[in-house]
C-alpha cells in the first residue's frame, strides 16, 4: 500500500472512531457530579454543563476547562484549585462561589460583563 493510501486509511479510521473530536471529560465523572453534586479532582474538560444546577457543588481541584457552563447555577460552588481556562461561563451564576484562585472570578466576571452588553 502506497503512502498516500495509508495515510487515507488512516484518516478515515480516524474520523470513524472520533466522529465529533475526541471527548476529553471522564463520563463517570459527569454522573457522579450530576447525582452527587459533588466531583473532586474530577476530568470534565469540555463537559457539556449548559444549564446545570451545580449550586453548593463541590468541586475541588476539578478540571473544568473549556467546559460548556452556559446558564449553570454555581452559587455557592467550591471550586477551590479548579481549573476553569476556556470555560464558557456566560450567563452563570457565580453568586458566594468558594474559589482561592483569581482565574475563576475573571471567567465568571468576563461572562456577567459580556451577558450586561
Amino acid at each position: 500500500m502506497t503512502f498516500p493510501h495509508r495515510l487515507l486509511v488512516f484518516s478515515t479510521l480516524l474520523s470513524i472512531c472520533f466522529p465529533s473530536g475526541v471527548l476529553a471529560q471522564n463520563p463517570d465523572h459527569v454522573r457522579r457530579l450530576l447525582n452527587r453534586n459533588e466531583c473532586r479532582v474530577c476530568d470534565l474538560r469540555g463537559a457539556d454543563l449548559e444549564g446545570a444546577n451545580l449550586s453548593g457543588a463541590i468541586l475541588t481541584r476539578a478540571n473544568l476547562s473549556n467546559a460548556n457552563l452556559k446558564g449553570a447555577n454555581l452559587s455557592g460552588a467550591n471550586l477551590e484549585g479548579a481549573n476553569l481556562s476556556n470555560a464558557d461561563l456566560t450567563g452563570a451564576n457565580c453568586s458566594n462561589v468558594i474559589r482561592n484562585e483569581a482565574t475563576i472570578m475573571r471567567a465568571c466576571s468576563t461572562a456577567a460583563d459580556t451577558d450586561a452588553q
